[in-house]
């Protein structure tokens, strides 16, 4: 197992952790309320990471510090829009798996294009077996 994967796999089930109690959140509290407490606790839980690790783990440049704000303006849309659509009723499998699913085959189809990756037939497939899982998911009957 490569040495990224241990945490990918921790941050998998910090998101699945995630949904779950974004769903339990939503309805209850309005949706760009609901993004700002999401976002303003997590910017908290970032600040205690970067106060226990006194050393950085790379330099800081300002394109990184720029890119790393455009992503986040990217995550709070996310979050808003997540909220909302769970307050519409979507179910977590579903709702989760186009969120979280969608973003990560139009990320993997976008990298060759914008990253220089390879394209490969595991990649394609990959996408191709998100895709099918997100329209299984999104279609399911109550």
């Amino acid at each position: 197992m490569p040495p990224w994967s241990v945490p990918a796999l921790f941050a998998a089930g910090a998101v699945a952790l995630h949904y779950l109690t974004l769903r339990a959140a939503s309805g209850r509290i309005g949706d760009a309320l609901g993004a700002l407490c999401l976002e303003g606790s997590a910017t908290l839980g970032i600040l205690v990471i970067l106060l226990v690790r006194a050393t950085p783990s790379a330099p800081t440049t300002t394109p990184g510090l720029v890119w790393s704000c455009v992503s986040g303006v990217c995550v709070s849309g996310a979050s808003t829009l997540l909220f909302s659509a769970l307050r519409q009723g979507g179910p977590v499998a579903a709702t989760g798996t186009i969120v979280l699913g969608g973003g990560v085959a139009l990320s993997a189809l976008a990298a060759p294009l914008l990253f220089a990756e390879a394209w490969s037939v595991r990649r394609v497939v990959g996408v191709g077996l998100g895709l099918a899982a997100m329209a299984v998911l999104a279609t399911e009957r109550a």
